[in-house]
């Protein structure tokens, strides 16, 4: 499994793999055996890495794992390499000139909240498309000035069809 763990000095790529009794734990290219015990603790473990023992202790909240070991204690946010995948994919969208604002399936168009010129705030609705007899309200990710609107109310449109085009100012 592949995750990402976000700490005070930034962002990790970990990968973790089972190798018989103990874990393959790959860390930004440096790989580490590592023998993972539970104690007695629902909460607590023993790591034995390169022949090091450390006593951990993990708590959860959220997406948030309080750690302490050693007297230390500090705080990671892990995510999937999907939840990262998708956060780099909402950063080059935010980050780029143009947001084309496409239909996530075929449907009908059954309003438009903007018009050409309009200036638009991050996460902000732009058009409603009917699909299976559901309405999906399809908003901007990362705002800015309405460049184009290509559809109007009643217009069938078709998966990934451009229905309106933001210009980031």
């Amino acid at each position: 499994m592949i995750y990402y763990a976000k700490l005070k000095d930034g962002e990790h790529r970990v990968e973790i793999d089972r190798s018989g009794a103990n874990y393959r734990v790959c860390i930004d290219g440096k790989t580490y055996v590592v023998d993972a015990r539970l104690l007695d603790r629902p909460t607590a473990m023993s790591l034995i890495v390169d022949r090091k023992c450390y006593e951990v202790a993990i708590t959860n909240s959220g997406k948030i794992m309080h750690v302490s070991t050693g007297g230390e204690e500090f705080e990671i946010e892990l995510k999937s390499q999907l939840e990262h995948k998708r956060k780099v994919s909402v950063t080059k969208e935010v980050q780029a000139v143009h947001e084309d604002i496409k239909a996530p399936m075929p449907g009908v168009v059954v309003s438009v909240a903007v018009t050409e010129g309009d200036l638009v705030q991050p996460g902000a609705p732009v058009v409603i498309v009917e699909a299976m007899k559901m309405q999906n309200e399809i908003s901007t990710v990362g705002g800015g000035r309405v460049g184009r609107v290509l559809v109007k109310p009643g217009d069938v449109v078709d998966s990934k069809q451009t229905l309106v085009v933001i210009d980031r100012e």
